[in-house]
């Protein structure tokens, strides 16, 4: 079964411009892995389509059919780009790589992230959690974009503070399909999760694919028993004894038991569980 990491994909959709993009008269998502490109059309079929959607093929040579004539220079190109054996071929190696999950954007041409010099015309900027995926407790999925923000103010003038009622800079949801914004999901798997530039609206907000299943970068949310955390969930990750673990830990124990802290570090707050384990 698929498990789509939250902590890691929201850092990603945080950054104004991690990757370029075409121009477009509506904003771009900035995270997209194309599903459709694992399909049933015929292998032709499919090359055709990626090498026009990722730049080697242009929109000339589409409209006026000479693609077919450009297919093995593009196909070159292509395997070029990716580091395979330059065939001119569709080889099972080139349509594996076609068939992969990647980012939306063309490998070669001149791009943009976005038209325009769009950034936050302020520092001080806020976030909210429209919903929460089922997949996740609440207070985990508020602490996986609580440690997503801390990634950038750590290394950027911005702050980031959640808020739970009106209208912030930044507007969290989980969506299925259609979700009101005109880049509809594609159900599970395929495209995860997108983000728009800076700006008033629906500009700075971030939509992730409620079709998937949704864990954290470090693992499966792992509930605790007895210690003197009331059943809370690990904190991954934690830091005890100034070494930090991103999973349950027998350090610290004469009796081999799996445990955890519940906070970000057990030296300042003594706070742990026990993992769940077979002893048990």
């Amino acid at each position: 079964m698929a498990l789509v990491l939250l902590a890691p994909l929201a850092v990603g959709l945080l950054a104004i411009s991690c990757c370029a993009a075409p121009l477009q008269s509506k904003p771009q998502a900035v995270v997209t892995f194309p599903g459709e490109l694992v399909s049933t059309l015929s292998d032709l079929e499919l090359a055709e389509g990626y090498l026009l959607r990722f730049g080697y093929i242009t929109d000339a040579e589409e409209k006026t059919g000479s693609k077919h004539v450009s297919l093995a220079k593009a196909l070159r190109k292509m395997q070029k780009q990716l580091g395979l054996e330059e065939t001119g071929q569709l080889d099972a190696g080139t349509l594996e790589a076609m068939r992969a999950p990647r980012c939306g954007v063309p490998d070669v041409g001149t791009f943009l992230t976005f038209e325009g010099d769009l950034k936050w015309d302020h520092m001080d900027l806020t976030y909210r959690v429209m919903n929460y995926s089922p997949d996740l407790d609440r207070a985990v999925i508020d602490d996986a974009f609580k440690r997503a923000f801390k990634v950038w103010s750590d290394v950027t003038p911005l702050t980031f503070t959640q808020i739970y009622s009106g209208e912030a800079d930044i507007m969290i949801m989980f969506g299925s399909q259609e979700h009101g914004d005109g880049y509809p999901f594609d159900g599970k798997d395929g495209l995860l999760a997108h983000a728009f530039p800076p700006g008033q609206g629906i500009q700075g907000d971030a939509h992730f694919d409620d079709d998937e299943l949704w864990t954290l970068g470090a693992g499966l949310v792992v509930k605790t028993r007895h210690g003197n955390a009331n059943g809370a969930d690990c904190h991954f990750p934690f830091v005890f004894e100034g070494h930090s673990y991103s999973r349950c830990i027998t350090e610290g124990r004469t009796d081999g038991l799996p445990w955890c802290a519940t906070t970000a570090s057990y030296d300042r707050d003594k706070k742990y569980g026990f993992c769940p384990n077979e002893r048990e």
